[in-house]
């Protein structure tokens, strides 16, 4: 599939297993190499575009039920669609989010004091998602919903059999919103924190 110009994406950066943080390259592509792939059993068209970690949902539920026998143009035309008028934001957009594109954001900056105490994330916990949420919802959010938070942590703390007190969790939780907001506004963090020295 042609593209009128060609477009570069800039995959999220991440962390590998050593914590180190990696800056993936850019991807530059000139046209679309698509692989279509018909999910029966779950209803779903999925386009796979090659050299990139990602899919597109064309058609899924009662819109496979609605398209029926679709053809390779109807799927071209229903891709240009959701490409929009700027194909490299709407491909980036559907990239995993990742903490490390963040990095000041309150989610990351609570995740990073949790691990500054030994805890880190694991596959199995919940611990990224929350984070992202938090990310995603922003300072205001977060302190709004300082409970719900103050839960996911007692309930990790729980699943982990770690101690947990809710009033130390309040506080990592607002030391946290406290110094994202700081970081955002450019104003200065000392390197060596003390608030959470003292929690």
């Amino acid at each position: 599939m042609k593209l009128q110009n060609s477009i570069t994406i800039q995959p999220p950066p991440y962390s590998d297993n050593t914590g180190k943080v990696i800056n993936p390259p850019p991807i530059t592509l000139e046209d679309l190499k698509i692989i279509l792939t018909d999910n029966t059993f779950n209803k779903v068209v999925n386009a796979q575009i090659i050299g990139l970690p990602i899919f597109i949902s064309l058609w899924g539920n009662a819109e496979y039920d609605s398209i029926g026998d679709w053809t390779q143009a109807q799927a071209e035309d229903k891709i240009t669609q959701l490409l929009g008028d700027d194909p490299a934001k709407y491909l980036r957009s559907l990239f995993p989010k990742t903490l490390e594109e963040h990095p000041n954001y309150p989610g990351t900056v609570l995740s990073k004091m949790i691990k500054s105490l030994g805890i880190g994330m694991t596959d199995s916990c919940s611990c990224k998602r929350h984070a992202l949420e938090m990310n995603e919802n922003g300072n205001d959010w977060c302190e709004q919903n300082i409970d719900t938070i103050v839960g996911w942590l007692r309930e990790e703390a729980k699943r982990r059999n770690l101690p947990f007190i809710d009033a130390i969790g309040k506080i990592m939780v607002s030391r946290a919103i406290k110094k994202s907001r700081k970081l955002l506004a450019n104003e200065p963090v000392p390197e060596n924190d003390e608030e959470l020295d003292n929690v």
